[in-house]
């Protein structure tokens, strides 16, 4: 007897650049093809991404539409933004982890989190809604991560490590364990954090350092 083929899950990605591009790659690698992507939702500006179309018209989209979603998009706020005005119009957000990516024991991912290729949790790590783990960041054990952080390609969180709501974590950074960094505060590429962040700050260097003091 023929087993019946599971039906695609619909899924709406909000964004159309060079994340969404990822996310198609990282959906047309999951065994089974567990979702179809309707379409993108993006500004209007051509040239359009290869691959990224056809684009179903901005977020308001989301609200008449009976599918799940992702946000593709690499600014914290922006997420923080889509996330609300997509739960007040009862959408459900999808969590993705590419096949490479590795989880140790007693993760927690939170709903429409992403996890790259490469990326490394470690055990025990807990992070929120919409958290955006990019290709081969590391995350510590114990780590506690909150709502529409992005982490930025080979980021590295020592253990312990508190991220609060919407910080943004530059490319090859590297945060010491048990440090904080605060809401809405970006960490620079490269940057060596020692110390906490306060919130909102920007820090950049080795050691890192508010911007303003560089």
């Amino acid at each position: 007897m023929a087993v019946p083929r599971i039906q695609s899950r619909p899924l709406v990605v909000v964004g159309a650049g060079a994340i969404a591009r990822q996310i198609r790659s990282l959906i047309a690698g999951l065994a089974g093809d567990p979702y179809r992507i309707l379409g993108y939702l993006d500004l209007p500006r051509p040239p359009r991404p290869s691959g990224c179309a056809p684009i179903l018209g901005g977020d308001e989209v989301l609200a008449g539409t009976d599918a799940g979603y992702v946000i593709a998009v690499g600014k914290p706020l922006v997420r923080r933004q889509v996330d609300l005005s997509a739960t007040r119009w009862g959408r459900q957000p999808v969590t993705l982890r590419h096949p490479d990516a590795t989880l140790d024991d007693d993760v927690t991912l939170g709903a429409g989190t992403i996890a790259f290729p490469g990326a490394r949790i470690q055990v025990d790590a807990r992070l929120g809604r919409h958290v955006l783990v990019n290709a081969n960041a590391v995350i510590g054990h114990d780590c506690d991560i909150h709502d529409h952080v992005v982490l930025s390609p080979l980021a590295m969180l020592g253990g312990g490590v508190v991220i609060e709501a919407a910080a943004f974590i530059g490319a090859g950074a590297v945060v010491l364990p048990r440090r904080v960094i605060g809401a809405g505060a970006t960490v620079g590429a490269g940057a060596v954090v020692t110390a906490d962040v306060p919130p909102r700050a920007c820090v950049a260097g080795v050691p890192a350092r508010d911007i303003n003091a560089i």
